[in-house]
């Protein structure tokens, strides 16, 4: 039964991607390309689309635009990568249409709830609406991982009054998010922050549990992120072999330096731990974690220019949801870069990097996504203003291109 349900999740994905793959044919003339690789600027360039993807970057004079094929002059403004959400909440199709408008071509989704996002997914990978490409995990996986995690895995109720513990339980767990089609596997290292009742320095899994999460996972060819506040949750994530470290608030210096010689990624998600991200209510629930926030960022801050600093690859996100009325819907990844830059040490080029091409690399997507190059899947978008000079101009692209079909045109 589980070789057929992976068979299916195969074809289905194949099935998705040939409904996908063919965009509009396109030619984008007099750009200023940013590619995402770090490289410089070029300008006077001609990117070509043709059936989903890029075709060519040219840098002579525009050749005549052929019969069918639709020509849009940029007028000298730079062109990029479509943003990467490195890790994000997105549930709805309204989220998912959201997140598109804003640039974001490509979401990684750690944490669904009823398996939302795996519908929403599927939905988009089939063309029935709109939204950025979504990598879905299911529910993290902790020792308590809230009743609506049962309810998805009720194979798992015996657990309902006790604990998911030990290394075989972890990998069964994995197993079954697995042959329901997850793209990645979460676990959680850490207590999470956003609720008082919880304590993020406060370690959940152990390194042995985590550990055969990973090797459950890459078993079946899947990623696994960890996500970790606490110095001792960090070190037994990265010691258990995980890909990526999600927010790292309290990580030491030993831990930073393991990080960098494991090439384990750091998607910091540094907006939502800054007072873009505070709850603004009034009971006491919400000043305890007003509080927290504020106790959180520099640490977070500070680890992120270490690790910079050493090199370790780093992934802009917005831990948010896009979703109207949720503390965290109004974060975009431009605001993550905002803060990479203005206290992190990131110059616009490098936070742009974090954006695309190392957030294609933490998805595992960078062979079809992230940069601007021949042969890639034709995901870019437009700006009105040079990003270098000011972050802003990241907050509302004119042109958001997926898969080599425009999705917003505010190219007036």
């Amino acid at each position: 039964m589980r070789q057929l349900l992976r068979l299916g999740a195969l074809l289905g994905a194949l099935c998705a991607a040939t409904t996908t793959a063919r965009g509009q044919d396109l030619d984008l003339v007099n750009a200023t390309l940013i590619d995402g690789t770090g490289a410089a600027p070029r300008a006077g360039v001609t990117l070509r689309i043709r059936d989903g993807r890029l075709a060519s970057i040219e840098t002579t004079a525009p050749a005549a635009t052929p019969a069918g094929v639709t020509r849009i002059d940029v007028a000298g403004r730079p062109v990029l990568p479509g943003l990467i959400d490195a890790h994000a909440h997105i549930a709805t199709p309204d989220a998912a249409r959201r997140a598109l408008e804003s640039g974001v071509t490509t979401a990684r989704v750690l944490g669904d709830v009823f398996l939302q996002a795996l519908g929403t997914r599927d939905l988009i990978r089939a063309g029935h609406v709109a939204g950025p490409e979504l990598i879905v995990s299911s529910s993290i996986i902790r020792p308590k991982p809230g009743m609506a995690f049962y309810q998805a895995y009720p194979e798992f109720g015996r657990f309902v009054s006790a604990e998911l513990r030990g290394p075989d339980t972890i990998a069964a767990v994995v197993k079954a998010q697995i042959a329901r089609g997850v793209d990645v596997i979460k676990v959680g290292a850490s207590e999470r922050a956003g609720l008082a009742s919880t304590d993020p320095r406060r370690a959940e899994l152990t390194e042995d549990e985590m550990r055969a999460a990973v090797q459950a996972a890459r078993a079946a060819g899947r990623h696994v992120a960890a996500h970790a506040h606490g110095e001792g949750g960090v070190r037994a994530a990265v010691r258990a072999g995980v890909r990526s470290i999600e927010h790292g608030t309290y990580v030491d210096d030993a831990t930073l330096a393991e990080m960098k010689a494991r090439d384990t990624f750091f998607v910091p998600t540094l907006a939502v731990m800054s007072p873009l991200g505070d709850p603004r209510g009034n009971t006491a629930d919400d000043v305890a974690l007003q509080v927290r926030t504020y106790h959180m960022m520099a640490p977070l801050r500070a680890a992120v220019r270490k690790a910079r600093a050493l090199g370790i690859r780093i992934a802009a996100a917005t831990d948010g949801s896009y979703a109207d009325g949720d503390d965290t819907g109004r974060i975009r990844v431009a605001h993550d870069m905002e803060v990479m830059v203005q206290a992190c040490g990131f110059t616009p080029l490098e936070a742009i990097t974090a954006a695309t091409a190392t957030g294609a690399q933490v998805l595992d997507v960078a062979q079809r996504t992230g940069t601007l190059r021949p042969g890639l899947e034709a995901d870019l978008i437009v700006l009105d203003r040079d990003p270098l000079a000011e972050t802003t101009a990241l907050f509302e692209p004119l042109l958001v291109v997926s898969n080599g079909t425009v999705v917003v045109n505010r190219m007036y």
